[in-house]
C-alpha cells in the first residue's frame, strides 16, 4: 500500500496501474537510447518522419480542411451555443486566466522559434517554381505561409475538435470515466468489444510526444542563447535551469489547478508582452511593421490556396514538408491540449470556447510572428541569421538575431523568462492532463503528477544530446500519424451525443421566447393601466 501512495495509484484499479506502469516504462526506455545511443535515436526518428510526411502529407493536409470545416459548422450552428459542464455550469475561471492558461498551454515556446527559423528557412528554399502566390516577394511569401502554420487556419483546426468532444462528452454529457476511451461513447458499446476503451486509453496517454518535443526545443534554444549571446557553459548551465524549472513545477503541481498552473500562465504573458514591447523599441521597427502588412495581405487573399498547396509532381516534397509538418505537429499536441481547454473551460459555450482558443490567440500570434518575422527578415539581419543557421541550426539562429540587436542580452533575458513559462506551463498541463487520464480523474494527485513530470522533463534533457535537432521534431510526426484518424472518430461521437443535447437547446430557446414574451405583455399591460 505504501507503494501505491508513493506513486500516487492508492485507489486505481489494477488496469489503471498496469496503464500507468506501461506508459512509463515505454517513455523511459525511449529516453534510455537517447542517453546511451544519441545517433541511433536521431537516424531512427528522423527516417520515420521523412517517411510519414513523403506519402502521407497530402493526408495531413486533407484532413485539416475537413476539420475545419467540420469546426465551423458546429460552432456557427445551433450547437455552438452548448455549455460545457451542462446549461447550468458556471465559469470556474476569469477571461484574463483562461485566455492565459490557453495561450501558454496550446502554442508554447515553437512561437519564438520557429518564428524566427521558418521565415528564414523558406527564404532559403522558397517554394517550386511556379511560385503559388506569382508577384509576391518571397520574404512577404515566408511570412505568409508562417501565418497559415501558426495563426490560422491552424489554430482552428486541431486542438479545437478534441476540445468540443471531451468537453460534450466527459462533462455535459456527463460521462463517469475521464478518460480518452470515453470520446468513443456513442459510437462504440464496451459489452460488446471488451477491452478496447483500454486499449485506446493505452494508445494514448503512452504517446506525449508533443511537451516530450517541446522541451526539447526548448532545451536546446535555451542552450544556444545561454551559449553564444551570454557566453556561459551552456548544457551545464541549461540543466542548472532546468532543475530550477523543476522546482517551481513541483509547487505548481503542489498549488494544483488554480494556483500552481494559473499563476504561472499569467506571469508567462507578462514576459510575452514586455519583450515584443522591447523589440518593437530595438528591432528594425518600421521594416517589421511594413513586412507584417504586406504578408497578412498575402496571407488573407490565398488563404485557401496556402492551406491546399501540395507541389503535385515536384521531387522537393516541399509542402509536405511545412504544411504537412505543421499539421502532424498540431495533431501530435492536440490531445492534450484539447483535453486541457475541455478542463478549463467548463462553464463556457462552445462559441466562447473558439473565442479563446482561436479568435484571440489569432490575434496575438499574429503580432507577434509578424514583429518576429519581420525582425530576422530585415535587411542587415536576414543575412547573418540565415548563415548562422546553415551552420549551427535552428536554436542557433535565434540566438544570432539576439546578438545582433541593440540591447540584444536584455532581450535575450526576456526570451529565457518566456521559454521558461513556456516549459512550465506546457510540462504542468500536460502532465496533468496524462496523469487525469490515467487515473481516470479530473483532479489527479500531485504525487502522481510529480512522476510524470519528472520522466517528461528527463526525455526533454535527453534532447540536448542528440546530433540533430530536427530528431526532436521528427516524434511528434511520427507518431500523429495512427492518431489523425482518431480525431474523426471522435468528432463523429460528438454529433451523436450533441444531437441529444440540441433537444435542451431548443427546450431552452422555447422557455426563452415565452419569458420574453411573457414580460413584454406584462409591460404592456402595465402601460395600458398608466
Amino acid at each position: 500500500m505504501r507503494t501505491w501512495f508513493f506513486l500516487g495509484l492508492e485507489e486505481t484499479s489494477w488496469s489503471e496501474k498496469i496503464l500507468f506502469f506501461v506508459t512509463m516504462a515505454a517513455i523511459l526506455a525511449l529516453g534510455v537510447i537517447g542517453v546511451f545511443s544519441p545517433s541511433l535515436l536521431s537516424a531512427t526518428l528522423t527516417g520515420a518522419k521523412a517517411w510519414v510526411l513523403t506519402y502521407f502529407g497530402w493526408w495531413f493536409i486533407l484532413l485539416g480542411f475537413v476539420l475545419l470545416i467540420i469546426v465551423f459548422v458546429f460552432i456557427f450552428s445551433r450547437y455552438g451555443r452548448l455549455r460545457i459542464g451542462g446549461p447550468n455550469a458556471e465559469p470556474e475561471f476569469g477571461l484574463f486566466s483562461w485566455l492565459s492558461m490557453v495561450f501558454t498551454v496550446g502554442f508554447g515556446a515553437s512561437i519564438l522559434i520557429w518564428g524566427v527559423a521558418e521565415p528564414i528557412s523558406i527564404v532559403q528554399s522558397p517554394p517550386p517554381k511556379p511560385s503559388p502566390v506569382p508577384g509576391a516577394s518571397v520574404e512577404s511569401l515566408a511570412l505568409a505561409f508562417m501565418f497559415i502554420h501558426e495563426v490560422f487556419p491552424g489554430l482552428a483546426m486541431w486542438y479545437l475538435p478534441v476540445a468540443m468532444a471531451f468537453g460534450i462528452i466527459v462533462y455535459t454529457h456527463g460521462v463517469d470515466e475521464y478518460k480518452i476511451s470515453s470520446m468513443l461513447t456513442g459510437i462504440v458499446d464496451e459489452d460488446r468489444i471488451p477491452g478496447l476503451y483500454w486499449l485506446v486509453d493505452l494508445r494514448r496517454s503512452s504517446r506525449p510526444s508533443g511537451i516530450s518535443t517541446t522541451l526539447g526545443f526548448s532545451a536546446q534554444t535555451m542552450a544556444a542563447i545561454l551559449s553564444r549571446v551570454f557566453h556561459l557553459e551552456a548544457t551545464l548551465l541549461t540543466y542548472a535551469v532546468f532543475a530550477l524549472i523543476g522546482v517551481v513545477f513541483l509547487g505548481d503541481v503542489w498549488l494544483g489547478l488554480r494556483q500552481g498552473i494559473r499563476n504561472a500562465a499569467r506571469a508567462t504573458m507578462v514576459f510575452i508582452v514586455a519583450s515584443m514591447a522591447l523589440l518593437v523599441v530595438v528591432g528594425p521597427t518600421l521594416y517589421m511593421f511594413e513586412l507584417g502588412l504586406d504578408a497578412t495581405g498575402v496571407w488573407l487573399s490565398e488563404m485557401l490556396r496556402l492551406s491546399l498547396y501540395t507541389t503535385p509532381g515536384s521531387e522537393s516534397n516541399w509542402a509536405a514538408n511545412w504544411t504537412g509538418f505543421w499539421w502532424a505537429w498540431w495533431a501530435a499536441w492536440s490531445i492534450f491540449v484539447g483535453s486541457f481547454v475541455a478542463r478549463v473551460s467548463k462553464g463556457r459555450t462552445l462559441r466562447e470556447m473558439f473565442a479563446v482558443l482561436v479568435v484571440a490567440p489569432t490575434f496575438l500570434t499574429w503580432i507577434q510572428h509578424s514583429l518576429i518575422g519581420g525582425w530576422v527578415l530585415a535587411p542587415g539581419y536576414q543575412g547573418p541569421v540565415s548563415e548562422a543557421m546553415a551552420a549551427a541550426g535552428k536554436p542557433a539562429a535565434i540566438a544570432k538575431a539576439l546578438q545582433i540587436t541593440p540591447l540584444g542580452t536584455v532581450l535575450a533575458v526576456l526570451f529565457v523568462f518566456v521559454i521558461a513559462g513556456y516549459i512550465v506551463t506546457s510540462l504542468d498541463s500536460a502532465v496533468f492532463m496524462i496523469s487525469a487520464i490515467t487515473l481516470g480523474n479530473e483532479n489527479p494527485n500531485p504525487r502522481n503528477r510529480a512522476w510524470w513530470g519528472a520522466l517528461l522533463a528527463f526525455f526533454g534533457m535527453v534532447s540536448l544530446e542528440l546530433e540533430e535537432f530536427s530528431a526532436i521534431e521528427s516524434l511528434s510526426v511520427t507518431m500523429a500519424l495512427p492518431f489523425s484518424l482518431f480525431l474523426l472518430v471522435i468528432l463523429y461521437g460528438s454529433y451523436a451525443i450533441i444531437s441529444e443535447h440540441g433537444r435542451d437547446i431548443d427546450a431552452y430557446d422555447s422557455e426563452h421566447r415565452t419569458l420574453i414574451t411573457r414580460d413584454s405583455n406584462s409591460d404592456s399591460a402595465a402601460t395600458d393601466d398608466d
